[in-house]
C-alpha cells in the first residue's frame, strides 16, 4: 500500500502534490482502479494554536500544577477519550493521541472547539469563546 499526497485542481480532479508522489502514481496502469480513503492532513499552524490555548489556560489557573496533567484532563473533559476495563472491572478512560495520523483537521478543530468550551467553563470563568481564541491568536502571531 502505498500513500500519495494529492492536490484538488481545477474540474474537481486529484493530481499528484510532489514529484516523489507522482512517481508512485506513476507506478499504476492508466484504467486501473484503485480505492483511496481520502483524509486532509492536519495543519502544523493548528497544532500549535491547540497548545497555544492550553499554555494560556494552564498559566492562568491553580488547580494542577504539572502541564501534562492538566492537558489530560482538558482532553478527558472534552470527550477525546477511550474507556479501558481493568481485569477488576473498572472502567478508566485513558485519552485517545492527537498526531496527525489519528486526527484529522475537522476532528482536530472540533476538539479545539470542545477544549475552549471546557476551559472557560472549568479553568477561566468568565472568558468568552473569543476571547480565548483571541488570547491564543495574540500568541502564535507573535511567535
Amino acid at each position: 500500500m502505498a500513500e500519495i499526497d494529492l492536490i484538488k485542481i481545477q474540474n474537481n480532479y486529484l493530481a499528484p502534490s510532489l514529484p516523489t508522489d507522482e512517481e508512485k502514481l506513476s507506478k499504476w496502469k492508466v484504467g486501473e482502479i484503485l480505492r483511496a480513503k481520502v483524509i486532509k492532513p492536519r495543519n502544523a499552524k493548528f497544532h500549535r494554536k491547540f497548545f497555544a490555548l492550553l499554555n494560556i489556560a494552564f498559566e492562568n489557573q491553580d488547580k494542577y500544577t504539572n502541564f501534562e496533567d492538566f492537558r489530560i484532563e482538558v482532553e478527558l473533559k472534552s470527550g477525546n477519550y477511550r474507556e479501558h476495563v481493568t481485569t477488576k472491572g473498572k472502567i478508566i478512560y485513558i485519552p485517545k493521541s492527537i498526531s496527525f495520523a489519528s486526527m484529522d483537521e475537522i476532528e482536530f478543530s472540533q476538539l479545539y472547539d470542545k477544549a475552549i468550551d471546557v476551559i472557560i467553563n472549568n479553568f477561566c470563568q468568565g472568558s468568552t469563546y473569543e476571547e480565548m481564541d483571541n488570547k491564543v491568536l495574540e500568541i502564535i502571531n507573535f511567535t
